[in-house]
């Protein structure tokens, strides 16, 4: 687990995130403001961006990040994700932790904007079956795809979890949205 100042990687995930909410991947909330200017709360939430990178058993990191609701890891090949990686941009930051098979619940997490989050573990084969989110400012949304399960179903709010503990079922992926 680090943290480390990702400046270049936020500025193009920001460039990345008000892409893809012009192109309306954002849902509900980059239309929220009806006819408003463009300040006020729509634009704020426009410009909250999360990106996200798994680890998955057998692949190792993913090769890019993913964003606002696009699919990290993978579906119907038995892949745990064994760790994920969060980057912010107008989020005030982000707290999170995973729950990892044979270990538990590691300890919280928090960083600010612009900073990498990560949690889990590489190397030790250990799958993640749970992860918890907090946010210092606004909400977050996430759904995760369970081994034997498939997706969950959307979760949203100022804290939240996606995956279960105590059922031995992997995240094999996962997508998370502000």
């Amino acid at each position: 687990m680090r943290k480390s100042p990702t400046m270049a990687l936020a500025g193009a995930l920001l460039a990345l995130g008000c892409s893809l909410v012009g192109a309306g991947t954002a849902g509900a909330a980059g239309g929220a403001g009806g006819g408003q200017s463009g300040t006020g709360t729509a634009q704020a939430a426009a410009n909250r961006v999360l990106c996200y990178q798994a680890h998955v058993a057998g692949i190792g990191w993913e090769s890019a990040y993913s964003c606002g609701g696009v699919m990290a890891g993978t579906t119907g090949e038995g892949r745990a994700v064994e760790a994920l990686r969060f980057v912010t941009v107008g989020m005030t930051g982000l707290c999170a932790r995973a729950h990892v098979s044979t270990i538990g619940w590691q300890s919280w997490i928090c960083v600010g904007d612009n900073e990498t989050l990560e949690i889990g573990t590489t190397g030790q084969s250990l799958p993640i079956e749970a992860v918890e989110f907090q946010t210092q400012g606004g909400s977050v949304a996430a759904n995760a795809h369970l081994s034997g399960y498939g997706w969950q179903g959307w979760v949203a709010g100022g804290r939240i979890t996606v995956g279960t503990t105590g059922a031995n079922r992997s995240i094999e992926a996962i997508m998370v949205t502000p």
